[in-house]
């Protein structure tokens, strides 16, 4: 059974990275910066849904005296997932980049020096499409925001020691995921709103983005993990699978929703648009499609209508929703 030590497990794409792994057959340690997660209802609800089953030690912030000890009390692991980042309020101008990489690389050699002598056989960094030079769209690939600037500079401290250490190195970049107890955002706005029964804003309609499934992602993450292990040098992968404009994507989810929620689902794009300092196109590169061939979109639909009736919907939106019966997402 392959061993993984996984950082940022109760992040929204973490918990669903970890439990595809667990799923995959992996023996999967989630490690946590903070004491006590449970203080945020919504990353709580995400654990006790998504990973109830997983070992977890929190308050081991990346490259602490605590990680090392735990690195050499357990079992040698044979990946590191390096999901966790410093994210705040990323939108923020102010966001402290150097900071920020500065946090999630701290202790790095040591972490690599003691499990590399333990028999680590590969790492496995997540990357973001906010990034510097990932994915495709208008040149330059510049940075989306003083956030992503700090996932760039990450990376390339990661790869640096990673290569200079000879590790095999993965890195999974990630675009717009979306799905059950998905973080603040587009989708999210849109089924809160449906759900009042009231029509959405969409602010910036005409940005091309890239929106995934976070259960396509998932497994398509999970797959690439495995496979890492007997892989040699740097991997990158870049799944792609609704690139489209922002409105475009609306009217998608509205498509398949409305027969879910029972509810009309109506929203109003902005004309003109609001300004954006963001890059007007961004996109994957590896069609999802190929990565997980046979995935259930319909169930995907159904789980993240019946996850937005429970969160946020009503007697008259359960009624209507038929389709969603039954389809909780279980651990």
């Amino acid at each position: 059974m392959m061993r993984v030590l996984f950082t940022g497990g109760s992040s929204f794409t973490g918990a669903w990275f970890a439990r595809a792994l667990a799923r995959a057959g992996c023996s999967v340690l989630l490690l946590g910066r903070r004491e006590d997660p449970a203080r945020d209802p919504e990353e709580r609800e995400r654990l006790a849904a998504l990973v109830p089953h997983l070992r977890r030690i929190d308050g081991v912030p990346f490259g602490c005296e605590a990680m090392l000890r735990v690195i050499e009390q357990e079992p040698p692991f044979d990946l590191l997932c390096l999901h966790g980042a410093t994210v705040g309020d990323h939108r923020a101008p102010g966001f402290d980049a150097l900071a920020a990489a500065t946090a999630d690389t701290h202790g790095l050699d040591r972490v690599l020096d003691l499990l590399a002598a333990r028999g680590l056989r590969a790492v496995l960094h997540t990357g973001s499409l906010f990034e510097a030079d990932e994915g495709a769209g208008e040149k330059p690939l510049r940075p989306f925001s003083p956030y992503g600037l700090a996932k760039t500079l990450t990376w390339q401290v990661v790869r640096f020691a990673c290569e200079r250490r000879s590790l095999t190195l993965g890195k999974f970049v990630i675009g717009h995921p979306f799905g059950p107890y998905q973080k603040p955002g587009l989708c999210r706005s849109l089924l809160e709103a449906w759900l009042a029964g009231q029509p959405a804003v969409l602010r910036q309609p005409r940005l091309l983005r890239d929106h995934l499934p976070v259960e396509l992602l998932a497994e398509a993450y999970a797959r690439f993990a495995v496979s890492l292990v007997s892989a040699r040098g740097t991997v990158r992968l870049v799944p792609t699978c609704y690139a489209e404009p922002l409105q475009v994507f609306a009217e998608r989810l509205a498509r398949e929703m409305q027969p879910r929620l029972g509810r009309p689902c109506r929203f109003i794009a902005a004309d003109p648009p609001e300004p954006s300092s963001e890059p007007r196109i961004r996109f994957g590169l590896d069609p999802a499609s190929v990565l997980v061939p046979g995935f259930d979109y319909e169930g995907a639909w159904d789980r993240l209508a019946a996850w937005a009736i429970e969160r946020y919907g009503n007697a008259r939106a359960m009624h209507g929703a038929t389709r969603s019966t039954g389809a909780a997402v279980r651990a």
